[in-house]
């Protein structure tokens, strides 16, 4: 921890801001899709989640491009504002005989969208206030604060989830409090936007617009959103695969099927990113991030794709070992190699456009499920291998047109 205590205190906060964040996701919103699924049923809870994933996206755009004009701070504190009003409403739609699923929705949507102008705007706080050197060391504790708090979070949500959703939700409220109390009395600004006439400042398509145009820093969200496809494979292809193909053993009279499979491989990657992050950053810090990103990225692949090919429980635990030794070494080199491409005058538009990853891989990784039964396991791991070898192609181009600009 004593990179933590080194850094900037800006950067300190923000990483307890994720860590609070995260401990709330893994307790409350992991387990929301069984909730909304008991009060309303499976239908109408797909359509829930679609307009979540909307509701995020828009969030980070707009994150990005006010960031830029106002000031990170302003635009986490007002995110924080959102939350607590998400999070009282929450509470007040789930009082003892008068559970409402519906404004309960709305309180989530509320919280979503607050939380995600909070980590974008946080995102361009902490390339301002990092440099060259220590750039991938906070990524680094980055990724390892939401994978301590994921674990701690969902410990808490599965033992109190059913018997006590009531306390759950005063846990969230509490730490939105905190969050709210840090970014509003402790958090400094770290970046001054310069003001400029009315006529001369940029509207918010001017300024994605001008992001669109930076053919190499979109090359690059093109090999990005090539590896958050296979990423995103954990929630999509995984969960099939297993539930339909594992065959079940029986470990010292406990069964073990393809569902809690799932549940094993999800705890062992947390574990590992929790043991292993600090080492594996030390044995790798003379990579350049490019070399990260590739061999990251590889070890995600093989990772994936072996999982797909095997049905039973040691190959499958294997594989998922080397998915996250892979997942360890990309995460912080693919984030600080993003930075490095960035233009330092439009930090927070640039992180607004990187928002766009995940509901571009999540949305290409639900059609592969849909083609799976007839593609079957083996042609899902070819379009994976295809995938890795586009998004190798893709880096090594974008950082090419970097060095020579």
């Amino acid at each position: 921890m004593k990179e933590f205590w080194n850094l900037d205190k800006n950067l300190q906060l923000r990483l307890g801001i994720v860590f609070l964040g995260a401990f709330s996701y893994g307790t409350v919103f992991s387990s929301m899709t069984i909730y909304y699924n008991q009060h309303l049923g499976s239908a109408i809870t797909g359509i829930l989640l679609a307009l979540s994933a909307v509701a995020t996206f828009v969030a980070g755009i707009l994150a990005g491009f006010f960031a830029d004009r106002n000031g990170r701070k302003p635009v986490m504190v007002f995110g924080t504002v959102i939350q607590l009003l998400g999070a009282l409403l929450a509470i007040a739609s789930n009082l003892p005989g008068h559970v409402n699923p519906w404004s309960t929705f709305i309180a989530f949507l509320l919280i979503s969208f607050g939380y995600n102008l909070v980590i974008t705007a946080g995102n361009a706080m902490i390339i301002d206030a990092s440099n060259a050197e220590n750039r991938k060391v906070v990524f680094m504790l980055d990724y390892w604060a939401q994978n301590l708090s994921v674990i701690l979070g969902a410990a808490l949500g599965a033992w109190l989830f059913r018997p006590a959703f009531e306390a759950l939700l005063v846990i969230l409220l509490l730490t939105v409090l905190v969050s709210f109390f840090l970014t509003t009395f402790v958090m400094t600004e770290t970046f001054r936007p310069i003001v400029k006439a009315k006529e001369e400042a940029e509207n918010i398509f001017q300024a994605y617009k001008t992001v669109l145009q930076d053919k190499t820093y979109m090359i690059f969200m093109g090999a990005n959103i090539a590896t958050t496809f296979i990423i995103m494979q954990f929630d999509n292809f995984l969960p099939v695969h297993l539930s339909n193909s594992f065959k079940t053993i029986t470990f010292f009279g406990f069964e073990i099927y393809g569902q809690r499979m799932l549940t094993i491989y999800l705890i062992l990657a947390c574990v590992l990113v929790v043991l292993l992050m600090t080492t594996l950053n030390r044995l790798t810090k003379d990579w350049s991030h490019q070399k990260g990103f590739i061999w990251g990225s590889l070890f995600m692949a093989i990772g994936m794709i072996f999982s797909f090919l095997t049905t039973t429980f040691t190959p499958i635990f294997i594989a998922g070992i080397v998915y996250t030794l892979g997942e360890i070494v990309y995460t912080p080199s693919v984030q600080t190699l993003g930075a490095d491409l960035m233009n330092p005058e439009k930090i927070g538009s640039y992180n607004g456009v990187a928002a766009i990853k995940m509901p571009i891989a999540s949305i290409l990784a639900g059609l592969l499920v849909s083609i799976s039964p007839m593609i079957k396991a083996t042609g899902v791991s070819l379009v994976l291998a295809l995938t890795e070898v586009l998004a190798i192609i893709l880096v090594l181009v974008a950082v090419n047109r970097h060095q020579k600009t």
